[in-house]
């Protein structure tokens, strides 16, 4: 199989499943317990399994190698999301033991997910592709799971119910897994040995704090998608609100971000590889963030707030491949699994702490005051590392090479 589209084809399976899970796990809780309550515990177990084994599963990306590692979380996975309606026909699933099986998915989906990500040097090298192409196809595959999954999954489970939904979850987990053994790649780099878990762990955290580049994208990431996750899950909804708007304007705000992104990543797929890469990505990230977020202030028309959250959306779409790219070169061989799943974690690390302050901003001063704030701040931290020595390293290495990938 061609590495690049079993790579993408494993992307698109597992990222479905994911979302599916997003929806039918929730419905499940809610129509079996009626409790919002139990259905945030969930929640939370679920994400903050996610979240903790991309921080923690770095080292063993790298021991086993990023394509066993996806191949056996997809499995572990999908036997836990089986688990779920199997107990229940069978009398024995307590809430304790939901409880678990979400964590385990959680846990399973997080490195399945990183070492999928990781694995883009290795098909770039394979197919004789710029890295650039590859992360700007995988981050199309990851815009469109976005954009499409939701609604795709919304749709399953309303016709069919959540139990049936899971096992279809299942069965894409398992299709992923096979896609992904199909996938011939270089063998990994060797891990340093004597080092031992703990060891390479810190090791990943200090391959990227000691590199001025990589610590400072952490930084600026973990900021924005705070305040952009506070936005779209706590302001728009707000702003649609007060505006006497249904819930549908909530959907279509989001559509429209999706489907611009998507446009965006194609755009850097194909000639993302010829713009100058520093610029593109200090202009893409200032229009990504603040105009979406200062527009919620305005008392202007729907037709505006889309167009700006559109065009907001087609920049959006534009970074990932760039930092894909970035992120590739300038990991050490031997700690790209650990690196990529360390650099996801933390930049999703501050994004809880997003809604609780923006929303308790509103609560007392209104959205205009709490909108223009973030966009301020926002802006300041987009802008900050173009005035130090990190911005350099954005640039494109001079010694890339026209046909092949290069290395990280």
């Amino acid at each position: 199989m061609n590495p690049v589209a079993g790579l993408l084809l494993a992307q698109t399976l597992s990222y479905t499943a994911t979302r599916l899970a997003l929806i039918a796990v929730p419905w499940f809780v809610l129509e079996t317990t009626g409790s919002p309550a139990h259905m945030g515990a969930v929640a939370f177990f679920e994400v903050g399994s996610y979240t903790l084994a991309r921080l923690l599963g770095g080292p063993l990306l790298d021991r086993w190698g990023q394509r066993a590692m996806g191949i056996r979380a997809d499995l572990v996975g999908a036997v836990a999301v089986v688990c779920v309606p199997v107990a229940h026909a069978a009398g024995v699933l307590s809430f304790p033991l939901l409880l678990v099986l979400v964590t385990v998915i959680g846990l399973a989906t997080g490195p399945g997910e990183a070492a999928k990500v990781s694995l883009a040097p290795a098909v770039a090298a394979a197919a004789g592709m710029r890295i650039e192409r590859v992360t700007g196809l995988t981050g199309t595959v990851d815009r469109l799971s976005q954009t499409i999954g939701p609604l795709a999954a919304g749709g399953v489970v309303a016709a069919l119910g959540a139990l049936p939904a899971l096992y279809g979850n299942a069965v894409l987990l398992v299709l992923s897994a096979l896609v992904l053994s199909a996938v011939r790649v270089g063998a990994p780099v060797a891990e340093a040995t004597g080092t031992g878990y703990l060891g390479s762990l810190f090791s990943g955290f200090r391959v990227i704090w000691d590199d001025p580049t990589l610590r400072t994208l952490v930084l600026v990431l973990a900021v924005t998608n705070a305040i952009d996750m506070a936005v779209f899950s706590l302001v728009v909804p707000v702003w649609v609100h007060e505006n006497g708007m249904g819930p549908e304007v909530v959907g279509l705000v989001g559509g429209a971000v999706g489907a611009a992104s998507v446009l965006g990543s194609l755009v850097a797929t194909a000639v993302g590889h010829r713009l100058p890469r520093r610029l593109t990505f200090f202009v893409g990230l200032v229009l990504a963030g603040p105009p979406h977020i200062a527009v919620l202030a305005l008392d202007g028309p729907l037709w505006v707030v889309l167009a700006v959250f559109a065009v907001s959306g087609v920049f959006g779409g534009l970074l990932n491949p760039i930092l894909g790219a970035v992120l590739f070169e300038r990991l050490p061989p031997e700690a790209v699994g650990r690196g990529t799943a360390t650099i996801g974690a933390l930049a999703r690390l501050a994004a809880p702490l997003g809604g609780p302050i923006i929303g308790t901003g509103v609560a007392l001063a209104g959205i205009a005051p709490v909108v223009l704030a973030g966009a301020g701040v926002y802006l300041l931290v987009a802008l900050t590392p173009l005035f130090g020595r990190s911005a350099h390293g954005l640039d494109r290495p001079e010694t890339a090479p026209e046909s092949s990938a290069q290395k990280p």
